[in-house]
């Protein structure tokens, strides 16, 4: 079986790195947690004016760098050498704050993985490439409005922060990226009745994303009314495309189709 890539491209401009910390909103009394610290440009920083900083590096040979570097002199600082996608983050301490420039390569995972922990996170401040991060921050009628716009929406307050050039990196990538915070709400968004249902609607709905509702949502067809010769679900019309429909749209259709005895 093939090892999976340490692909990282590490950030190597200081001046990009002290924005990130002074958007990160990082307190004397806050524990941070940082993913994929690569040569510690950002662990630099956040060791300076935190009160304990967690470290979650994959690649054994910078955990040992790191390790090296700031033990000593920073006796608040723990690297756990370890898949950030497959970390348990109920073994830290609750209400820390996350900072990192997530890899690539699993950075959708290791956002979800936090999302899943959300109620023990006070806020997370993360860097991705700048296409995922249009998917994030998207509103219904947006082209890039996907499922997994409706996903963090529904779990978290989205806002960007800034955009980052290729040219930060080394070695360089061929995209660029954008720096973004996470809020967990103490609640979902919209109210449904079950989630798992919601978001198998939702993730029907973008299935095929060129497809009307009525096509991608043949599953619950049973369910379809209809008026003046249209099928609609929960009083949406279902000629309409996926994209079009807000969070509270998908909540309606969820709970109009929720039976507790099925």
């Amino acid at each position: 079986m093939r090892k999976r890539p340490l692909g990282q491209n590490f950030l190597v401009d200081s001046e990009i790195a002290q924005n990130i910390i002074t958007l990160a909103d990082i307190q004397p009394e806050d524990d941070v947690v940082e993913i994929g610290p690569g040569k510690g440009v950002l662990t630099q920083r956040l060791l300076s004016i935190t009160k304990s900083l967690t470290a979650i590096e994959l690649d054994p040979k910078l955990c040992r760098e790191l390790e090296s570097r700031f033990q000593k002199s920073s006796p608040s600082f723990k690297i756990i050498e370890g898949d950030a996608a497959k970390f348990d983050y109920s073994s830290i301490k609750p209400g820390f704050k996350v900072v990192s420039n997530l890899p690539y390569y699993a950075a959708t995972h290791i956002m979800k993985k936090l999302i899943h922990f959300g109620s023990r996170i006070q806020s997370m401040t993360l860097m991705m490439q700048k296409e995922v991060v249009d998917r994030l921050t998207a509103e219904p009628g947006n082209k890039e409005y996907s499922s997994l716009s409706v996903y963090v929406q529904y779990h978290c307050e989205v806002e960007r922060l800034l955009e980052i050039p290729n040219t930060a990196f080394s070695p360089r990538p061929k995209i660029d990226s954008s720096l973004f915070s996470l809020r967990p709400l103490p609640k979902p968004r919209v109210q449904v009745q079950d989630p798992q249902l919601f978001f198998k609607i939702v993730n029907a709905a973008f299935y095929h994303k060129r497809k009307m509702l009525k096509n991608n949502l043949k599953s619950w067809e049973r369910n379809f009314t209809d008026k003046q010769g249209k099928a609609q679900l929960a009083g949406i019309d279902l000629s309409r495309r996926g994209e079009t429909l807000s969070m509270s749209d998908f909540a309606n259709m969820a709970n109009y189709l929720y039976s507790p005895n099925e």
